[in-house]
């Protein structure tokens, strides 16, 4: 069973796409409540899309020792503060989006595992750009996972910079309403990605006991 924080800052149906299954349980550390939030004993922290970065900057030190600890870390909202180690988010709206790709960089974790890339930047209602209000630069080029055709960095799989793994987008709501049930062989491509995190995720903690 993971252990995972899900940072919640009262954003309406948040709860709606991270739901416990039998092999995930969620602990909501809300924002405005006991901060910074105690991470002790978790597996992930999730920083969902919506979150409120300038609360997770004071929670900065917390997130840190969470990740030198060898726990992991998912950011999927643009971090417009500096708070994630090693990794800063740059707001960049000025291309076009209606023809964006992504190609994969460098995937050794096996996180996009039978995901489709071109349903995948489609997203969801076919509408292109959903990850694309900013870019990410990384101080490890080896952790890049995700490049889009501006050559923009949109998502890293970083296991340089802490002895934890910090899995971050730069932007783009990842999440699963459904953990025990399939999913389909069409589509599903990033409840696929986020179900592969977790299992990247449990295979770390599974190599630590």
């Amino acid at each position: 069973m993971l252990d995972v924080i899900l940072i919640d800052n009262g954003v309406h149906g948040l709860r709606d796409y991270f739901v416990d299954g039998a092999a995930v349980r969620y602990r909501p550390a809300r924002i405005g409540g006991q901060w910074p939030p105690d991470l002790a004993g978790a597996d992930l922290v999730i920083a969902p899309n919506g979150t409120d970065h300038v609360a997770l900057h004071a929670a900065r030190e917390a997130v840190a020792a969470h990740l030198q600890g060898g726990g992991a870390l998912a950011c999927f909202c643009g971090f417009f503060t500096p708070w994630i180690p090693g990794n800063r988010w740059v707001h960049d709206t000025g291309r076009p989006l209606n023809e964006l790709e992504y190609h994969a960089v460098d995937d050794r974790l096996g996180l996009l595992n039978g995901v489709d890339l071109e349903r995948f930047a489609a997203g969801r209602h076919g509408i292109r750009g959903g990850w694309a209000c900013g870019r990410i630069e990384t101080d490890h080029a080896e952790s890049v996972l995700l490049r889009d055709s501006h050559h923009r960095v949109i998502m890293v799989a970083d296991t340089r910079s802490t002895a934890g793994l910090i899995v971050a987008t730069a932007s783009g709501p990842l999440g699963d309403a459904a953990p025990d049930q399939p999913l389909p062989d069409d589509g599903g491509d990033p409840t696929r990605l986020y179900r592969n995190l977790l299992n990247v995720v449990r295979q770390r903690k599974e190599s630590r006991q």
